[in-house]
């Protein structure tokens, strides 16, 4: 760039006005005109400033570090963000061509309804149409609501987690909103020449077909959205291993477990499939007090699905599986068929909970008294990739322990052992970050590519953000704030020092054992992050539109004052909800005193650690158009 020369005198200046951009050549005077004046400039940065204010303040925390607080504000950015951009936007990133991907869409949504839950509903309802027939789904979701890619690679593959986090943010939506009709808005399924989960090619198929799953008389097949939950989950459930497991095949959340497509299972994605499946049981058993709800009804082809829960035998359910494939290679009839709602949700039930069993009891490794551990995988030889090794050596990662906690799969013996183990052995001795793997040791090439990789960067030894959040999320659930509070500790301090890991404000994908922050904005962790913020350790969430409030506060939280404050929406109304520990009692000490809403005390007497306000109560008590105020004292436990 070049300036004519200028000579200024004491005391004057001169201003610049740089604009940099792409347009259409036919564009750029009307372009230009909007910036060319310090004074549209000036607005335009004023207006862009208020825009991502406004953004960071949806759910915004008060009372901490100023650092941590203002942490929490980068973070809740990063959702927005990849919303906008996909995955791989900024320029030292190494992979991927952009897009937003299945999970990733699904987890970035955990705050995003969080901070407007309505605004996300068409959201939800329009890509459920991505789930194919098979279970599977498309990969890649594209501009607008309802568009979708198969694969950015092109490459025919399935990761079986995928069906598991549809539910888990719906499930989020409906207790935030107490909207359960959303089960029964009617979508379309995704349509293309991949079959029986990438095992076949359909050669009846043609792109000029378009995407939309056709019932054999060439009519657009529409199913409810729980039917739609339902396919996803059971067909998960019932394709079990030779363990008892459910299969990987081409990997599961970690992508990077993908060379065990044959005899590999994952036992953390079986507790998520089983809690997955009691909740859509405890779904069904609300439809029937909610709605008197006598039956549902689901397309002919899947009454074999459900057949299949009765089976009691991995290798039955495995036959179920390929004679429901068989009969809708060619398509369906898209006749429905009512199902007994009670009969189903006893069935569902029975087999989420034979799931956790599984985990609980096949796949526990005891080390000692004080210590053990959950098995996380199967490779493709069919041995478990856990343990105590030949050499000696010993193997777990953090995956199989954050679903087996969160799950329930793990009893409350299990998890204290689970948190020593993890806490003795996984984290960095260099950074000091939890790690996601141990080393895998030889012959790694029949379970996955990712431990090609030196040990101590992404998923081969790295300290996976994104895990490691989710970890901390399934120790507040179960009531061990304390050690979920020191997860949430390392992964900000690790963040935050920033001369070592090098990053914009954040949380990265992930820290390598040099403590360098890799991939600021494309992990999930940013959406976790705050989704563990507020809903379990603030304990701020929804319980079918109630507002249930369940604060699981330590006392190093209260270092920097007597309050702790958070901004957030409930009920399409702005609250601030606010916990006052006058004598720094710690977690476990005190239950909630007085609570007020906009100052007037609240009538019942709370001699519980939770609350929950009802809807009815909520609408006479939040008035829209300001900050509704819900105060709260924290008081000595009695007994």
């Amino acid at each position: 760039m070049r300036f004519a020369k200028v000579r200024l005198a004491p005391g004057e200046k001169k201003e610049y006005i740089i604009c940099a951009g792409i347009t259409e050549k036919e564009n750029f005077n009307k372009e230009f005109e909007k910036y060319n004046s310090k004074e549209k400039v000036e607005a335009a940065w004023k207006q862009n400033e208020e825009h991502w204010n406004g953004e960071a303040d949806k759910i915004k925390f008060q009372g901490n570090s100023d650092k941590f607080d203002g942490w929490l504000r980068w973070v809740s950015i990063q959702p927005v963000l990849r919303k906008i951009y996909g995955c791989s936007f900024l320029p030292y990133h190494d992979y991927g061509r952009g897009g937003r991907g299945w999970r990733d869409l699904w987890q970035d949504y955990l705050t995003l309804l969080l901070q407007n839950p309505m605004r996300v509903r068409s959201v939800f309802v329009h890509n459920m149409k991505g789930v194919r027939l098979d279970g599977s789904n498309a990969t890649i979701i594209l501009d607008g609501e309802g568009n979708f890619q198969a694969d950015r690679n092109k490459i025919s593959r399935v990761w079986m987690d995928h069906g598991v986090w549809p539910l888990f943010t719906l499930l989020l939506y409906m207790n935030q909103t107490g909207d359960i009709s959303i089960l029964d808005e009617e979508v379309s399924y995704w349509k293309d020449a991949q079959i029986e989960r990438a095992k076949r090619i359909d050669t009846n198929w043609k792109k000029e077909d378009g995407n939309s799953q056709k019932t054999k008389d060439g009519e657009c097949y529409t199913g409810t959205i729980l039917e739609h939950l339902l396919l996803e989950n059971l067909i998960c459930s019932l394709n079990i291993g030779e363990h008892g497991n459910i299969k990987l095949e081409d990997g599961d959340w970690n992508d990077q477990l993908d060379m065990a497509p044959d005899k590999g299972e994952t036992i953390p994605f079986t507790a998520f499939y089983g809690k997955n499946i009691c909740d859509i049981a405890d779904l069904l058993e609300i439809q029937i007090e909610k709605e008197d709800r006598k039956t549902i009804s689901v397309f002919e082809e899947m009454e074999i699905l459900l057949e299949g829960l009765k089976e009691k035998e991995p290798q039955k359910e495995v036959e179920v599986l390929k004679k429901y494939y068989e009969h809708i290679r060619f398509g369906i009839s898209g006749k429905k068929k009512k199902i007994p709602v009670l009969e189903l949700k006893d069935m569902l039930r029975w087999k989420g909970k034979q799931l956790l069993q599984q985990v609980r009891e096949n796949e526990w490794i005891e080390l000692s008294s004080k210590e053990g551990f959950f098995n996380g995988y199967y490779n493709n030889d069919g041995n478990a990739v856990d343990g105590i090794l030949g050499d000696g050596k010993l193997r777990f990662g953090l995956t199989a322990q954050t679903f087996s906690i969160m799950s329930g799969a793990a009893t409350d013996e299990q998890v204290q052992k689970t948190i020593h183990a993890v806490n003795n052995y996984l984290p960095d001795k260099n950074t000091g970050g939890i790690r996601l793997t141990l080393p895998l040791g030889d012959n790694t090439w029949n379970f996955g590519r990712g431990f090609a990789l030196i040990y101590g960067e992404k998923e081969n030894g790295g300290m996976f953000s994104h895990m490691t959040t989710m970890y901390a999320y399934a120790l507040y659930s179960r009531g061990y704030a304390r050690e979920g509070y020191q997860i949430i500790k390392s992964i900000y301090e690790l963040s935050t020092n920033t001369q070592i890991a090098q990053i914009y404000p954040g949380v990265p994908e992930y820290i390598s054992s040099r403590g360098r922050g890799m991939y600021s904005y494309v992990t999930g962790a940013g959406s976790w992050t705050i989704f563990l913020m507020l809903t379990q350790v603030y304990g701020i969430r929804g319980q079918l539109g109630d507002l249930l409030i369940e604060p699981k506060l330590v006392k190093e939280q209260y270092d920097s004052g007597e309050v702790l404050t958070v901004d957030t929406l409930f009920a399409e109304k702005e609250v601030c909800v606010s916990f006052y520990n006058r004598k720094h009692l710690d977690y476990g000490e005190y239950q909630l005193g007085e609570l007020s809403i906009n100052g007037e005390v609240w009538k019942n007497q709370i001699n519980s650690t939770s609350v929950v306000l009802h809807q009815a109560e909520l609408e006479e008590k939040l008035i829209a158009g300001r900050k509704n105020q819900i105060c709260i004292e924290l008081v000595e436990r009695k007994g």
